[in-house]
Formats: C-alpha cells, structure tokens, sequence
C-alpha cells in the first residue's frame, strides 16, 4: 500500500460544525481519510469486492436474501464500472 502524507485534521463533531466550507468541506476529508485508510481508490475498490464477495459467498447456498442479492450484484457491475471508466482498468468485464 503506498503511503502518502496527508494533512491531519480532527474529526470531532466540534471540527464538522466549524468547517470553514461547509458545501464541499466534508466531501473532500471523505476522499481524504479513505485514501489515507485505503491508500487509492483502486484499493478502496479490491476492499469492497472482496467484501462484497465473502458476503456472496456466505449466501450462496441459502434460498432467502434474494434482495441482497440483486443488491450485490448492482454493486459488483457498478464496481466494474468505476474500474473501467475512472481506474482505466482493462480487463474489467462491461456492465449488462
């Protein structure tokens, strides 16, 4: 994982009140903290599949949660999509 300095900063509930730009503030530190937990988007994208998958795998041989599965498999094409189009991966299949 490459690990790449970032600013620190609170995240006390006393630092999201008093954000200086509170429009875009909170989504920037968002992105921030995920790629200082993650190291890149690409990281934050193997993290989910791979949850992703395991939950899958667990329901594999039970008759019930057909709702989580479309969710799981809406949310596996929209991963493929964000590799494709945003991480520029080649092999990722095209979404049906």
């Amino acid at each position: 994982m490459a690990t790449t300095d970032f600013p620190s900063y609170s995240t006390s509930s006393s630092a999201f009140s008093s954000r200086r730009f509170p429009t875009w503030q909170s989504e920037y530190e968002a992105v921030l903290l995920l790629v200082k937990t993650f190291g890149s988007l690409h990281r934050c994208v193997e993290v989910a599949e791979m949850a992703i998958q395991i939950r899958r795998a667990a329901l594999e041989h039970s008759s019930n949660h057909c709702g989580e599965r479309q969710a799981i498999e809406e949310a596996l094409a929209n991963l493929n999509r964000i590799k494709r189009e945003t991480l520029k991966f080649r092999g990722a299949p095209p979404v049906r």
